[in-house]
């Protein structure tokens, strides 16, 4: 138990706390998701990829504590927000086969209505996200030595996975020629690398589409089930002071979605955190109604701009139970404000740094 963990559970045990829960109470908290978990993955990226058990524990506490389900739209409405408890929203990035399959049908059993940010150009494309099932492939290789042998002329030779920047060498050449694949041979192609490299097609396990995003079909059943389809981007990207290429690739996202017979989306994500002062410009003009940063804190609408900045905490298997009831009760944000470290506040006021 760290040093960290220790103060925690002390200030927890005077009522800090619950103080804290209720002082913040008028203030909305948003949760952040990524996939669920069908094998091994949550080893190798325990940010990524939550256990179903992980998600019930926290869904239980917040219960207990008094927390209740909100959406975003009433999140950014107080007269629309939830009575009788503090409310939560929940997200789920990116498109996850194994949101589907693991995450969702638990929020519903919960009472949530998530909003699922979708990555249009992966789910467009069907295949395996070779860029996670690469170095989950480096992951599960090991340490050793490996030669690499009957791949392409740029990728084959001997590397030592122990040394961090060969790794990252044989990583950078992998990817590169995975990038020039056509997108049907991809899983293929991984697993002849993971041949390569070690790793059994089985220990791979493509066929589970655990590093597959969701189908056409599963994404119009869980809208039909409460969960809203919304913004992350065409591209996964937001580019700092390039407004116009920004919003298009809003608008050819909401194209994309709109498309699959799924109801028109107005909340976006911005892809890996980024934005910049002038994103709520962009936001406004391409008509999206929220955005969410990767940036913790509690809501607070200061005027009508908060909106396209909201923070939100990402939870994960590297986050301990103390340290997610921490952030929830608003101990953590307390804490932040106290010794002056980035967070929601200064992100708000700076937004580059995002």
């Amino acid at each position: 138990m760290s040093i960290k963990q220790m103060v925690l559970r002390a200030a927890r045990s005077v009522g800090v706390f619950a103080l804290m829960r209720v002082v913040t109470r008028k203030h909305p908290r948003i949760l952040c998701y990524h996939g669920g978990n069908l094998g091994d993955e949550r080893l190798y990226n325990p940010k990524l990829f939550c256990t179903p058990a992980q998600l019930r524990q926290r869904l239980d506490w917040l219960q207990a504590k008094g927390f209740v389900p909100a959406t975003l739209d009433q999140v950014v409405d107080p007269d629309a927000t939830p009575a009788g408890g503090i409310p939560v929203a929940v997200t789920l990035d990116d498109g996850w086969y194994s949101s589907w399959h693991d995450l969702l049908p638990l929020l519903a059993e919960y009472g949530y209505r998530p909003a699922l940010y979708l990555h249009t150009e992966a789910y467009l494309a069907g295949a395996p996200i070779s860029a996670v099932s690469l170095r989950y492939l480096l992951w599960k290789a090991g340490s050793g030595q490996v030669v690499v042998r009957n791949i392409d002329p740029t990728v084959d030779g001997p590397c030592d996975l122990g040394d961090a920047a060969e790794r990252r060498r044989l990583c950078g050449l992998a990817e590169a020629w995975l990038a020039r694949q056509p997108r049907a041979e991809l899983a293929s192609c991984l697993e002849r690398l993971g041949s390569a490299l070690g790793v059994a097609p089985a220990q791979l396990d493509l066929a589970s589409r655990r590093f597959s995003y969701m189908t056409a079909d599963e994404l119009r059943a869980a809208s039909a089930a409460g969960c809203s389809i919304e913004l992350h981007g065409h591209l996964h990207e937001y580019v700092p002071g390039q407004a116009v290429r920004n919003r298009a690739n809003i608008e050819q996202c909401r194209a994309v979605i709109e498309a699959a017979g799924l109801p028109h989306p107005t909340h976006y994500c911005y892809p890996s955190g980024a934005f910049d002062a002038g994103a709520a410009a962009v936001m406004r003009a391409a008509g999206v109604a929220t955005a969410t940063t990767c940036v913790p804190g509690l809501v607070k609408l200061k005027d009508a701009d908060t909106r396209y900045f909201l923070p939100r905490f990402l939870d994960g298997g590297d986050v301990s139970m103390i340290e997610f009831e921490a952030e929830m009760s608003g101990v953590l944000q307390l804490l932040r404000a106290l010794t002056r470290r980035p967070g929601y506040e200064a992100h708000a006021l700076h937004p580059a740094r995002g």
